[in-house]
């Protein structure tokens, strides 16, 4: 088994189609096909359903083409490291409500304190970076769900509230209760999010849905959704924060508090530990900076 093998059948899963994988590598469709035919040979399965009416992978071609996505993300991690001799690179994945709040102090930060290391940030949900994390991706990240890293000692912890536009809770009576919520069209996260069951659990949403129910994959099109009038949404406050003070949006008495999202460094790259030990002193300075200005909805903590 080889890389050039498995970098066929993914893209071939992904296309579903020999002609088109054949014309993105630069290929004849025999090569294609050659190269598949080879791995299955390598790895004694069928990968390809070669009696479906469709293109259609088997089980244990699904499989593969899990792994294979890993080694392609593996190989072009390892290639960006070694391309550009004269820089360093390090990758820090960041949730989303970190790279929207004290992620540019990071950023500028280790572009002053080291101009010749790359620093890419790879901004998602915590579902999203974890899948980085197990490709080999990422030599660090900030995430609000899963353990803490070794040497990881702080947190930043962000307020979580009910928000939505004026005229969406207009003639509402507050503060309002989970039922009152309910009644409201409502804008959610995927159920990836580790604020989605807390705030599914508060409106007992899976019992029925009286009114719309939206939702957004990340954290600035949830919040655009809200300032667009598409209903109440719980989030991390300092997000809308200039947006509440100017009245645009409003922050929802409740009867109810929800828990808190506490974002702190949950995976480190032992094997670049010097490294990635240098941007975590660093991101921490950024963090406890940025909470001392913004301390309304968000706090610092020693961990």
């Amino acid at each position: 088994m080889n890389f050039k093998q498995l970098e066929a059948f993914y893209w071939l899963s992904q296309f579903g189609n020999y002609r088109q994988t054949a014309e993105y590598l630069g290929l004849t469709q025999p090569a294609v096909s050659a190269r598949i035919q080879s791995l299955e040979k390598d790895l004694g399965k069928t990968l390809i359903d070669r009696e479906a009416q469709a293109f259609a992978l088997t089980d244990q071609g699904l499989e593969v083409a899990e792994f294979a996505v890993q080694f392609l993300n593996l190989r072009e991690a390892m290639m960006g490291r070694l391309q550009d001799k004269r820089k360093r690179r390090l990758t820090v994945g960041l949730a989303g409500m970190a790279a929207l709040t004290w992620g540019p102090l990071l950023r500028d930060a280790v572009a002053a304190a080291d101009p010749d290391l790359l620093l890419d940030i790879y901004s998602g949900s915590d579902l999203q970076l974890r899948r980085f994390v197990e490709a080999g991706t990422l030599d660090a990240a900030f995430t609000a769900s899963g353990d803490r890293a070794p040497g990881a000692d702080f947190s930043v912890r962000y307020e979580v509230g009910w928000v939505a536009r004026p005229d969406v809770i207009d003639g509402q009576s507050l503060p309002m209760s989970a039922d009152d919520l309910r009644a409201l069209p409502l804008v959610l996260y995927p159920k990836t999010s580790p604020l989605f069951n807390p705030v599914a659990e508060y409106v007992a949403d899976m019992r029925d849905r009286p009114a719309p129910r939206h939702y957004g994959n990340a954290l600035a099109t949830i919040c655009e959704l809200v300032r667009l009038g598409y209903g109440a949404s719980a989030l991390a406050l300092t997000a809308l924060e200039p947006d509440i003070a100017a009245g645009d949006v409003v922050e929802i008495a409740t009867t109810e508090p929800l828990p808190p999202l506490n974002v702190a460094c949950t995976h480190v790259n032992r094997a670049r530990r010097k490294q990635v030990g240098a941007v975590l002193d660093l991101a921490r300075e950024a963090a406890q900076s940025w909470c001392a200005e913004h301390g309304r909805y968000a706090s610092f903590h020693e961990l």
